[in-house]
């Protein structure tokens, strides 16, 4: 209405042509569009700053060209349209966060969308509606609220296992829309009743002392007998060679440090997973952390050392963090200690544990890929999560980062990744846990596995 206005009170002026009442009413549209961006920019960057208290970033204009696709399971997909003859005619984006949270993640690699083309920009976040933020590599963002987003897990899984919603950030998202882990630490079935066992029942089969209450794998190797119940005592003294394949034996295989990961950053997307009922506030709880020994399903604990962890999805996962320690798939490649990562000369070393808290360092740049590491490398999604790079583990519940070199075999320069803590770790056990220490040929009483179905 107020452009039609416009153009009759031009056209009916005396002496104004047709010709130049357009241009006039070209010059207000362009003027009055002008005022328009202003007016969200200046809402946006109001609004950002309060939340997260960050000044070099400035809302970027063509912000207004990005659009979203789609969404789904941590993947969104974004196309760049700028308008014809822009100077504009690509975007990269490198990092993003959440509306509020100061956290910001990196993209590894950056996504470079070229101009009337979408990419694919996987950013991990499990949530039905989030608020993004953009960063870009000219210190520019760009804010993209209520995004809707699709979520998928598994219709079904074996009994004894629970789905996990896939997460495209950890490459876990497939046609069953994620995968099915083990609800509980894997147990011995000596029996055949389909229930795990109490070493307590079969002496022959502990780890050196009944009091650890755990499982022998070595004195009592039952391969095809693993099962996922709340009964029973946690099986340990397994390698990670024999874990492997002990899951392969019941048609599943090792959990992976991907799917540990995609499980981490899940559990951490749940308020009530928190102590504070608020995400990124308070401490995850930690599991059996403070005690002379592993538990089997039916005590959950509570506050810090509560066993019991929830999904987006509302399953219950126990023993994520503490009770053994849990062999996952994958291996390391650590020829020498790189600095940063931990040496005698390091602030963060820990001197007798050789440890690290993820709060220690200054976050990414203590911990993220070396070339002294050999073919892996470690990025920041494999070791912290969504909303904060600095956790203390005696605050936030979330472990420590294990890199002794003092076990196992010293010959060789292959280490595994173990996750989770054990019963004696008090404030190093927690879900982002993490031991490069042992071999994959190591066996010890605390170190124990869980299956992917």
């Amino acid at each position: 209405m107020f452009f039609k206005y416009i153009f009759q009170h031009f056209r009916f002026q005396k002496g104004i042509s047709p010709l130049i009442a357009t241009i006039l009413l070209i010059v207000v549209s362009v003027a009055i569009i002008g005022i328009i961006l202003s007016w969200g920019k200046g809402f946006t960057n109001d609004s950002f700053s309060k939340t997260s208290s960050i000044e070099v970033y400035t809302e970027s204009e063509i912000g207004f060209y990005l659009n979203l696709k789609n969404s789904i399971n941590g993947r969104s997909t974004l196309e760049y349209k700028p308008p014809y003859g822009s100077p504009y005619t690509s975007i990269t984006i490198t990092g993003y966060s959440l509306l509020g949270n100061s956290n910001i993640n990196p993209l590894e690699p950056p996504v470079t969308i070229l101009s009337n083309q979408t990419a694919n920009f996987d950013h991990g976040i499990l949530d039905s509606s989030l608020d993004l933020v953009l960063y870009l590599d000219n210190d520019q963002m760009i804010t993209k609220t209520d995004i809707f987003q699709n979520l998928k897990s598994p219709l079904s899984c074996p009994e004894g296992y629970i789905p996990v919603p896939g997460n495209h950030l950890y490459g876990t998202m497939n046609e069953r829309g994620g995968f099915c882990v083990s609800k509980y630490q894997m147990k011995m079935d000596a029996n055949g009743d389909g229930k795990g066992n109490l070493v307590v029942d079969y002496p022959d089969c502990n780890t050196g002392s009944l009091s650890y209450n755990t499982w022998s794998y070595e004195n009592c190797d039952y391969s095809d007998s693993l099962v996922s119940t709340p009964e029973g005592s946690p099986i340990t003294r397994i390698t990670q060679t024999e874990a492997i394949a002990a899951c392969a034996a019941v048609g599943g295989h090792l959990i992976t440090n991907n799917e540990w990961m995609t499980i981490a950053r899940n559990i951490e997307q749940v308020p009530s997973n928190w102590s504070s009922g608020v995400v990124g506030e308070g401490y995850l709880p930690r599991g059996n952390s403070s005690s002379s020994g592993a538990m089997d399903g039916f005590d959950a604990l509570s506050g810090t050392t509560k066993r019991t962890l929830t999904l987006t999805n509302g399953e219950v996962i126990w023993d994520l963090a503490g009770n053994v320690w849990q062999w996952t798939s994958d291996t390391i490649q650590r020829k020498d200690m790189p600095d940063g990562f931990n040496n005698s000369d390091d602030s963060n070393f820990t001197a007798g544990w050789d440890y690290f808290d993820y709060s220690k360092g200054g976050g990414e740049d203590q911990y993220i890929s070396s070339d002294d590491l050999g073919n892996t490398t470690l990025n920041y999604k494999d070791l912290f999560l969504l909303t904060s790079n600095s956790y203390n583990a005696a605050d936030n519940g979330v472990g420590r980062i294990y890199t002794y070199s003092n076990f196992g075999d010293t010959s060789t320069s292959v280490y595994s990744f173990l996750r989770g803590g054990t019963w004696a770790n008090g404030t190093s056990a927690g879900v982002l846990s993490l031991g490069l220490s042992f071999t994959p040929g190591r066996r010890y009483y605390d170190l124990g596995l869980r299956c992917v179905q």
